[in-house]
């Protein structure tokens, strides 16, 4: 039976079976229920006749849908077609017309996917501002190492803050990214590696189309990241982390608000890598 495989929000990975009528929209008799002010009450209807062939139309005036990046008013489906419809991506399956070629095509799609980002640049050699704007895959996914010196550190944030800019990202979401970044980055740099300019910090950034994460792991031992989270949420969190700022130690206020601020933040067993990762949209 085709399918519709949804490509972006949490529910990613999550295939809706297509019906002979489905209809898709904000309100509530629709097949399909997607809350959005980008998506009309009753937004697109998908219809599949008797010989299989199976096809998408706008059902409102002011609805928008796009298929593989065109606006179109009414689209025949063939398999592998992306549909965008406000903020959903999804991609029609149909396994009775796919060719050999075509499921082959969907395997390396996964694997090009899973590598992104792989190549570790040396941000102190290369010129990332510049890689980004001719090669606009890397504003997906990219990955570099960096001197733990405070101007190469500055940079950094700048560069992330200027892909971060163009993610479509809400503006307080933008702000909070960007507040956890220069927050992990500077502790990497201050506690992990005790100001040793010597040491390098890499850098893992991905946009997964509805969220943001980041991956930053430093040379230092690590530290004890379960008590310091664990603080976080003691009534007195406050004073405490007031308390350790004061004598220099890490897990001060600075912590609290990336705790708070991320939708995701995981280290690693020594505490000397973490990830962190933050929805576009409020």
């Amino acid at each position: 039976m085709a399918k519709l495989e949804i490509l972006n929000s949490k529910l990613k990975g999550r295939e809706i079976g297509m019906k002979e009528h489905l209809s898709l929209g904000s309100s509530k008799g629709c097949t399909v229920r997607v809350k959005h002010e980008k998506i009309r009450d009753i937004h697109a209807i998908f219809t599949t006749s008797d010989t299989g062939v199976a096809e998408v139309e706008v059902a409102d005036r002011d609805a928008h849908i796009f298929i593989n990046g065109k606006d179109i008013m009414k689209h025949r489906l063939k398999h592998g077609d992306k549909i965008k419809i406000g903020p959903l991506l999804l991609r029609y399956i149909d396994p009775n017309t796919a060719s050999a070629a075509d499921i082959r095509l969907d395997e390396l799609m996964s694997e090009y996917e899973s590598n992104l980002g792989s190549t570790l640049y040396d941000f102190s050699k290369d010129d990332l501002f510049y890689l980004t704007s001719k090669n606009p895959e890397l504003k997906e996914a990219i990955s570099f190492t960096l001197p733990s010196k405070d101007r190469f550190i500055d940079q950094a944030q700048a560069f992330l803050s200027r892909l971060t800019s163009q993610a479509n990202m809400d503006e307080m979401k933008h702000e909070a990214f960007m507040t956890c970044t220069k927050e992990l980055i500077l502790n990497a740099h201050r506690h992990g590696h005790e100001y040793d300019e010597s040491k390098t910090i890499t850098i893992r950034y991905r946009d997964h189309g509805d969220a943001i994460s980041l991956r930053i792991t430093d040379e230092g031992t690590g530290f004890d990241h379960e008590t310091a989270i664990a603080a976080v949420n003691d009534v007195n969190a406050t004073d405490a982390a007031r308390a350790r700022y004061m004598a220099g130690g890490f897990g001060g206020l600075g912590f609290q608000m990336i705790v708070r601020m991320s939708d995701k933040l995981e280290y690693n067993e020594s505490g000397s890598e973490v990830f962190f990762k933050i929805s576009k949209q409020m």
